[in-house]
Order: C-alpha cells, then sequence, then structure tokens
C-alpha cells in the first residue's frame, strides 16, 4: 500500500496527481496539521515527526511511502528508525523527480521554498551536479497561510514578494518547491501577469506522480483514506474540493502522534 505524508494540505496536490494517474492505488495520506507547517522547525524537530509519522503509517499498512513535503526531503532518509535502518520503507521524495524534469532544460531557476527546504541546501546540492544556475528564494510565511486558510491579500503579498525576487534574479522558471503552493498557483499568475511577465510556472506533482507509476504498486481497490493529528476544518474544505466525487474517510490518529518529541 501507498502511504503520502505532509505537515498539512500541501501533499494533497501531490495525491491528486497520483490519483489521476492509478484510480486504483490504495493510499493512505498522513497529514501532521498538529504540528504544520515544518519550515520553521529544525532538521531534528522535522526528523523526529517523521519517524512517528512512518511508524503510523507502517502500522496502516503502507510499505511505499511518498514523502510530499520538500522541508522532510533532507530528513527521510535519516530518521534513526528501525523501519528506516531495515529497509522496510521503498521512498519517493520530492527533491530527485523536480530536478530530473527541469535540469535538462538549462534555464536559470527560481526554486521557491520554506526556510527549512531552502536552509537545507538540498536543492542547490542537486541541481549543481548538473550544471543547472539555480536561485533559491525562501518564502517563510507562506505555507502557514495557505495551511490556516489566511486571506486571499494575507497570501498575495506574500507570493508578491517571492515572485518579484523571482524576476530581479532573471529567472526564467519558477519551481514551486513546496507543496502548498499550487493551491495558490493562480495568485502566482496574477503577480507575474501585474509584473507582465511570462515567466513559467512549474509544479513538481506531475515529475513525482510519474515516478510512482514506475515504481510503487499501482493496483487495488482504490482505497483512499486521511490520517490526521489535529482536527482541521482548512485540511477537510481542501480534501472535500479534491476528492468529493470518491469515497474516502478522515480519521484524527491516536494522541500518540500528536506529540513534538525533541533530540
Amino acid at each position: 500500500m501507498i502511504g503520502i505524508f505532509d505537515s498539512g494540505v500541501g501533499g494533497l496536490a501531490v495525491l491528486q496527481a497520483i490519483r489521476k494517474r492509478a484510480s486504483k492505488a490504495d493510499i493512505v495520506y498522513f497529514g501532521d496539521t498538529a504540528n504544520a507547517p515544518y519550515g520553521p522547525k529544525s532538521k531534528s524537530e522535522i526528523a523526529d515527526l517523521i519517524g512517528m509519522t512512518l511508524r503510523y503509517l507502517h502500522a496502516a499498512g503502507c510499505t511505499q511511502i511518498v514523502s510530499a513535503c520538500n522541508s522532510a526531503s533532507v530528513s527521510v532518509h535519516a530518521v534513526p528508525i528501525d523501519l528506516l535502518r531495515l529497509h522496510v520503507f521503498d521512498v519517493i521524495e520530492m527533491v530527485e523527480p523536480t530536478v530530473a524534469a527541469l535540469a535538462p532544460r538549462k534555464k536559470k531557476i527560481a526554486v521557491l521554498g520554506t526556510e527549512a527546504t531552502i536552509r537545507s541546501g538540498i536543492y542547490q546540492d542537486a541541481f549543481q551536479k548538473g550544471g543547472t544556475q539555480i536561485v533559491p528564494i525562501a518564502v517563510p510565511a507562506l505555507a502557514g497561510l495557505i495551511e490556516s486558510g489566511a486571506s486571499q491579500g494575507e497570501i498575495k503579498a506574500a507570493v508578491r514578494e517571492a515572485v518579484e525576487s523571482a524576476l530581479k534574479n532573471s529567472a526564467e522558471i519558477i519551481s514551486l518547491s513546496c507543496t502548498h503552493y499550487p493551491f495558490v498557483a493562480d495568485v502566482f499568475a496574477e503577480c507575474l501577469k501585474d509584473q507582465r511577465s511570462t515567466i513559467e510556472l512549474f509544479d513538481p506533482a506531475d515529475a513525482v506522480a510519474q515516478e510512482v507509476i514506475k515504481r510503487f504498486s499501482i493496483e487495488g481497490t482504490g482505497k483512499l483514506q486521511f490520517l490526521i493529528s489535529k482536527e482541521s476544518s482548512v485540511f477537510s474544505s481542501y480534501v472535500a474540493e479534491l476528492f468529493g466525487g470518491t469515497d474516502y474517510s478522515i480519521e484524527v490518529a491516536p494522541p500518540v502522534y500528536h506529540v513534538l518529541k525533541t533530540v
């Protein structure tokens, strides 16, 4: 079974892309709504949260994992738990499919992400190996604004600042390298239009979905289960909007998974 996790609603965009290609795949999605967003957290905090999430997904029968959280990419392979050391999981994260899709295009790329993602240097290192020029841009507040259901005005202000930074650095492509960002792609498009720019927006969800189709088991009953660490009306609204025509369930995970432990 496929398990997908994110700090909250962001990974739902990746799930949607996977479901479009593999409607019969059995999927459990874990949204850590109690601890979202992950961007401001330290590497050790994120690793601890991933450890809890992976244990829960394993208990739910998942061995094929999509880390649909860019902030988690730097930590997911370093989580110090027996399940990873014993290679119980096959993991697909966001960085490799993104780089594989964009690097051959030989264009200057603005990589927009959370503080944790940009601070880790994971995209900088991956693109540098292929000689691709990138501009890493941290957008500290945006994921949290989307997760909390903030006003359009607040979201547009954060997007506008990120877009202006990308344009100042002569980027030719903007990679939405936080899975929350595609949910406000229309705001990005509006800000680019305001700047009379034709810069391309890239959503990594399709590239990740294609990798899932290649590597994971996609034949099943079409089971779709959502697990969250805290009740969230915003999360439920996004699920209803994106998957309202299908059978699914939303459950709150046991209390033990609500606790953020630091090392």
